[in-house]
């Protein structure tokens, strides 16, 4: 019997890792989308979606813009991060394909980017 209370694990550390495949930037939107949710960055970067914005998205999104390469600070975790908002906003606005070639763009080349880092394969982060 236990002298003190008992620690009950979050729900997120009870979870198996698993690998999932990152989308080729040809991939159609729902399958990039469906990728994009396979991260849940409010909650692993324990940051706001303000902060999220502000770290992830904003960067990504002009970097894509002005077509610059997706290096620098932005690594993994901030690019998934990015591509998390953008699923959000995109659910809560009800799309249902991309709502503009501007998000059709950021979509894939982040999803290019990160297949090339990572070969192909991340962790399930949700």
């Amino acid at each position: 019997m236990s002298d003190g209370p008992r620690h009950v694990p979050h729900k997120k550390q009870l979870a198996v890792s698993r690998r999932v495949r990152v989308p080729g930037p040809d991939a159609d939107w729902a399958a990039l989308h469906a990728f994009a949710r396979t991260f849940d960055a409010a909650f692993f970067l324990s940051s706001s979606t303000a902060t999220i914005v502000q770290l992830a998205y904003r960067p990504a999104f002009e970097a894509v813009e002005r077509g610059e390469h997706l290096g620098g600070d932005l690594g993994i975790a901030l690019l998934r991060a990015a591509l998390w908002f953008q699923a959000r906003s995109d659910t809560f606005a009800g799309a249902s394909d991309f709502s503009s070639p501007e998000v059709e763009r950021f979509y894939r080349t982040v999803c290019e980017e990160l297949h090339t880092r990572t070969h192909g394969w991340v962790e399930d982060a949700t």
